[in-house]
């Protein structure tokens, strides 16, 4: 049985009570954050509770009360409303991730990952959602916890690029070409066209990617990438994406964890198209 969830009834779908949905409302307001969970949990519950009750059903998957799950879904999230400029969501999973163990250094590092498809806009985003507590944020109340096997490791990002000259030299296309084949497989055609027609925006753009991840496990890019890429519908990056996550030792459940929660918040059953197309032999 479904039972209780966040003071909603989840076994009887077809009526709701005054005190599920006051219930429920003193919950969210529980966590002091942004009010917006309030007024949309108000919407469902107020006029479709019963699409309510699903809707927490389903939210129980990807988020709350799993700890991991809290910090992986946020951690997607910081990516996705970078993405969209949604400056209540950035501070609302500032402070879910502060809450759940993760320090400043970490968040900043989610941020600057982003930024590499967010662009200044993005960073943007979130200062005018964030930049002014910054100088002041606290420590984190509890120790950060992310999936089994999850673990720092700079220097698997690391292709051996010299970034004492501007140009992209011999030893740097051979080092380039087999960080990727000794890790996904190929040399993907977006790398590819980028070397032939510019390489010094490969070799900068590498080496952002290769920084902006230090203290969080390694395993948060291709997982950041799974939600960037089934939003967009890129099977490409999607398939590069899971390879990458394959590589670095986040299972075939993490996988479709990352790409069906985005279908839950963001796209809908047709976001699985392209996961089906890219993903699906890989599970």
């Amino acid at each position: 049985m479904p039972g209780i969830s966040e003071g909603l009834d989840l076994s009887n779908l077809d009526q709701i009570t005054p005190d599920e949905v006051n219930a429920n409302l003193i919950r969210v307001w529980s966590w002091r954050g942004p009010l917006y969970e309030m007024y949309a949990n108000s919407l469902m519950l107020d006029f479709a509770p019963d699409f309510a009750k699903l809707h927490r059903w389903g939210s129980d998957l990807f988020g709350r009360p799993k700890h991991a799950n809290i910090v992986t879904l946020s951690m997607q999230n910081i990516l996705s409303y970078m993405m969209y400029g949604w400056e209540t969501g950035i501070l609302n999973e500032f402070i879910t991730l502060r809450r759940n163990g993760m320090p400043l250094k970490q968040l900043m590092e989610l941020v600057m990952f982003s930024q590499l498809y967010a662009g200044m806009r993005g960073l943007g985003h979130v200062y005018r959602a964030v930049g002014d507590m910054l100088p002041v944020f606290g420590d984190p109340p509890v120790p950060i916890e992310f999936p089994e096997g999850w673990a720092a490791d700079p220097e698997a990002f690391k292709a051996g690029l010299d970034f004492s000259t501007r140009e992209m030299t011999d030893a740097d296309l051979k080092n380039l070409a087999a960080w990727y084949e000794s890790t996904i497989g190929y040399l993907p055609n977006s790398i590819q066209f980028g070397l032939k027609r510019n390489p010094q925006f490969v070799k900068v753009n590498r080496a952002k990617w290769e920084v902006a991840i230090k203290t969080l496990p390694k395993q948060v890019a291709p997982y950041l990438m799974l939600r960037h890429h089934t939003i967009t519908g890129s099977r490409e990056g999607l398939r590069e994406a899971a390879l990458l996550a394959k590589a670095w030792g986040v299972t075939s459940e993490w996988i479709v964890q990352g790409i069906t929660g985005t279908a839950m918040y963001f796209t809908g059953f047709e976001g699985l198209y392209a996961a089906y197309e890219a993903v699906d032999d890989l599970l």
